[in-house]
C-alpha cells in the first residue's frame, strides 16, 4: 500500500482552510493546518510533511517569511504560495528563495491538484507562477 503525502496548509482564513482541506483528502493526502506563519514554523519540527499550501499575506510572520525559516532546517521541503493580492515583491522573494510555485486566488484546483502530485513524487520547477 502507497504512503499517503502529507501536506501543511498554511492560511489565516479558516474557511480557506478548511475548503482546502476537504479537497486534499478528498483526492487522498493527509492534512494538517497551520493558521499562521508562526504556527507553522512550530509544526515543521522534523520536516514532518511532504509539502505545503502557504498563503504569502498573513498577520505577524508572512508566508515567505515563514518559508525561509522552514528551509533553513527542511531544505527539501517543497512549498505552492497562495495568494489574493498584487504582491509583486513578496512573489519575487518568494521564488528567489526557491518556492515550487505561486497560484493566484481564487485557486484554480485542478492545476494546484497537478503541481501538487507534481512536487510531492520528484523535483519541481521552481519558481513557477501559475
Amino acid at each position: 500500500m502507497l504512503e499517503r503525502k502529507r501536506v501543511l496548509i498554511v492560511d489565516d482564513d479558516p474557511g480557506m482552510s478548511e475548503t482546502l482541506t476537504d479537497i486534499l483528502e478528498d483526492f487522498g493526502y493527509d492534512v494538517a493546518v497551520a493558521n499562521s506563519g508562526e504556527r507553522a514554523v512550530a509544526m515543521m519540527t522534523g520536516c514532518l510533511f511532504d509539502a505545503a499550501l502557504m498563503d504569502i499575506r498573513m498577520p505577524g510572520m508572512n508566508g515567505v517569511e515563514a518559508f525561509k525559516k522552514i528551509k533553513e532546517t527542511c531544505p527539501a521541503w517543497k512549498v505552492l504560495m497562495m495568494t489574493a493580492y498584487s504582491d509583486g515583491e513578496l512573489v519575487r522573494e518568494a521564488v528567489k528563495h526557491g518556492v515550487a510555485g505561486v497560484f493566484r486566488k481564487p485557486l484554480n484546483i485542478e492545476a494546484l491538484l497537478e503541481w501538487l502530485g507534481r512536487i510531492t513524487t520528484r523535483s519541481s520547477n521552481a519558481g513557477r507562477l501559475c
